[in-house]
């Protein structure tokens, strides 16, 4: 069965882009105009990922976002943001949201397929972790199928609780109280500068056990701003080993 995914503009230019290289691509597409119709059709249909632009009437793309988290039978679908302008600010607005990516347009078909086809797959393997975890109350995996800022993505949507265990070149644990980063430790490092360090290792294993925390809390910044710093982090770590 063809992966479903909800496109959401109120420009029919750009919906018609979308969908002709969604479908040749081989996906199943679904199209709303604004935001109200993409929440309704999102509950609906339950899409395996959504791509909406930013600036649109009655509910915009950062609310849209905000409701899927918050309110749908879809809280951790992939959801990817376009948008016609580099504006940081809107950009810090819409990760906060609960976005996964950018896109800018005028849309690249080849960009926009490798986006697609990266967020399904993590998708994937998210559900699969999620298995894991229901029938273990614990999992384990491979950080050169999941990173580490993904893995703490993934704990903060859920709302868990528990250690996140790091063995790579550096080792260390990462804790979360509801989802929220509330401790890091690894070397002689702690808190945000743990965290940081830790999403550099890009080769190595995770473990998470799930579990009352009761380590003094180190981490003093919001998750939301510790993730976005160590996306940052992550992506030169990357770039480094190319």
């Amino acid at each position: 069965m063809a992966e479903k995914i909800l496109i959401v503009d109120d420009n029919p230019s750009v919906l018609k882009l979308l969908n002709i290289s969604l479908n040749k691509a081989g996906y199943e597409v679904i199209e709303a105009e604004n935001g109200e119709e993409a929440f309704d059709i999102a509950n609906k249909e339950l899409p395996d990922l959504i791509i909406s632009d930013i600036m649109m009437p009655q509910m915009d793309g950062l609310e849209l976002c905000w409701m899927i988290r918050e309110n749908s039978q879809v809280p951790l679908v992939p959801f990817i943001f376009l948008t016609s302008f580099d504006d940081p600010e809107t950009e810090v607005k819409g990760f906060r949201a609960g976005a996964d990516k950018y896109l800018n347009k005028p849309i690249e078909r080849k960009e926009l397929l490798e986006r697609v086809d990266e967020l399904l797959n993590r998708k994937k393997k998210l559900n699969d972790i999620e298995k894991q975890e229901s029938e273990k109350k614990a999992f384990a995996g491979d950080l050169k199928d999941l990173s580490i800022v993904e893995l703490v993505q993934m704990l903060n949507l859920n709302k868990k609780s528990g250690v996140l265990h790091i063995s790579a070149e550096t080792n260390g644990k990462i804790y979360l109280k509801d989802g929220q980063l509330h401790a890091a430790e690894c070397n002689n490092l702690s808190g945000e500068e743990a965290v940081y360090k830790l999403v550099e290792q890009i080769t190595g294993k995770f473990n998470f056990e799930i579990n009352e925390v009761t380590k003094e809390r180190n981490i003093n910044g919001s998750t939301m701003n510790v993730i976005m710093e160590a996306c940052r982090i992550m992506d030169e770590s990357r770039l480094k080993d190319k």
